[in-house]
């Protein structure tokens, strides 16, 4: 049936109530007054924004690793390119002074790159590492898979520079000799 036709209908007589039945459907009927209602109502949850300090967390560990890995390797490279430098000095003229200044030189070089090495490492392995191992323990399923990936792009990185076993022969000698 149509709309139209719908409220043309006269609406059929309903049988008389009782007051309760009234009551109950939420109907007043004059004369009487009416009864508060109670609503039950179900709290409605809202997810609370993340806590700031992990996004901080967050962000000081995405710095330290997209700033400080480049730093350490231009340490790296600054340090290696300090190598050949022989100090100017008058008494230069004796073969054993010259000698061991330029042990002398080599050592602190040695001794600075290997530094800047264990720099590098913790910059570039340890702070992604550090984020993911965070992240996990912390349910962040994000964070998590963006600082693997960052851990996985500088160790391939690295590894396309410098193979493995040069990495780690470098390292022993700066930590154990």
């Amino acid at each position: 049936m149509s709309p139209k036709k719908r409220k043309r209908r006269k609406p059929q007589e309903q049988p008389a109530t009782t007051p309760a039945r009234e009551a109950e459907q939420g109907r007043v009927l004059p004369g009487t007054t009416p009864e508060k209602r109670t609503l039950k109502r179900t709290p409605v949850v809202v997810a609370s924004p993340p806590d700031r300090r992990l996004t901080a967390l967050w962000v000081i560990l995405w710095i330290a690793w997209a700033l400080g890995t480049p730093l350490a390797l231009a340490g790296l490279l600054f340090a290696g390119l300090d190598t050949g430098q022989v100090p100017n000095d008058p008494g230069m003229d004796d073969p054993q002074t010259a000698a061991r200044l330029m042990a002398e030189q080599e050592r602190r070089t040695m001794r600075a790159m290997g530094n800047t090495l264990v720099w590098l490492l913790i910059m570039a392995w340890g702070v992604p590492a550090l984020g993911t191992a965070l992240a996990l323990a912390l349910r962040r399923k994000m964070a998590a898979l963006c600082f693997a990936l960052a851990l996985a792009l500088s160790v391939t990185l690295l590894f396309l520079v410098s193979p493995p076993t040069e990495i780690w022969g470098a390292l022993s000698a700066h930590l154990l000799g």
